[in-house]
């Protein structure tokens, strides 16, 4: 009986080695993938519907911290003068601001302690394209204050 216990032991510690390569393997390819992200802006536009305005999104992972990262953008809004803050909040990371009749809100998410999500939605401007779009230029310039090169992604 010891025989067997000692051999299903070892069975099941080499199981757990096995599974633990593709582990690893699947975690080295999600470093890389995730390194191809940083700094790649992604851009969506809903055009107005029934009346109602349309609305604009942009995402982008940056690395760096979700709390200098959310700092950084509340910088620059409270800096530019064409801009009116509506509302932030520091702790939820998050950032409401206007321009004209126009509002946007910024959402900084962390996904560890040196990654963090940036993500911005607001209403479209008539004739907007997506690399000239308000929502859009607000995440190149937190990019560029925090000297990170970001890219609209394609």
């Amino acid at each position: 009986m010891k025989m067997f216990n000692r051999l299903t032991t070892m069975a099941v510690l080499a199981g757990l080695g096995l599974a633990a390569v593709p582990f690893g393997a699947a975690e080295a390819q999600w470093v890389f993938l995730a390194r191809k992200a940083l700094g790649r802006i992604h851009q969506m536009t809903e055009g107005a519907q029934n009346g109602r305005p349309g609305y604009d999104f942009a995402t982008v992972l940056l690395d760096a911290s979700a709390d200098k990262v959310y700092s950084t953008a509340y910088e620059l809004a409270r800096k530019n003068k064409s801009v009116r803050i509506l509302m932030h909040d520091a702790a939820a990371r998050r950032l409401q601001i206007a321009e004209g009749d126009r509002t946007a809100t910024l959402n900084v998410v962390p996904f560890n302690e040196d990654v963090a999500q940036i993500l911005i939605a607001g209403h479209a401007g008539q004739g907007e394209s997506g690399t000239a779009s308000m929502v859009v230029q607000a995440v190149l310039r937190v990019c560029k204050e925090m000297n990170k090169h970001c890219e609209v992604g394609g």
